[in-house]
């Protein structure tokens, strides 16, 4: 898995977390969300840093899409999401969760979603 997998899945996983599941289908999904979310505030803070660093060298107060800055910001935070994450998927089958949260009527998930979700858990 890729930190880009973590940086993309952070709404996706906020959305799975907010469906009714079992008690023990929704503990796992917490613990995993747990080591996701420290995996993720690291994305985060390689973001902010590359971001402070082009602009503090370039005297400038903001990014802006189309600049030289710009382009070098994209360059540099996609060299970070390419890196291989330490976070192992949830040790919970795709087709479990899936049945887990179908068995309440009232939840729904995109395409989008689900698509985004399935490399954090087994096959």
């Amino acid at each position: 898995m890729k930190l880009k997998d973590i940086f993309i899945a952070k709404q996706a996983l906020g959305n799975l977390a907010s469906l009714g599941m079992s008690p023990k289908t929704a503990y796992r999904v917490l613990k995993f969300a747990r080591k996701f979310d420290v995996e993720y505030d690291i994305v985060e803070k390689q973001r902010n840093s590359i971001i402070e660093k082009i602009l503090s060298s370039n005297k400038i107060e903001e990014l802006k899409k189309g600049t030289p800055e710009f382009v070098e910001f994209v360059e540099k935070f996609n060299g970070v999401l390419d890196m291989d994450s330490e976070l192992k998927v949830c040790p919970l089958k795709f087709d479990e969760l899936l049945e887990a949260i179908g068995a309440e009527d009232e939840n729904v998930m995109s395409v989008g979603d689900l698509a985004v979700l399935e490399i954090l858990f087994e096959e």
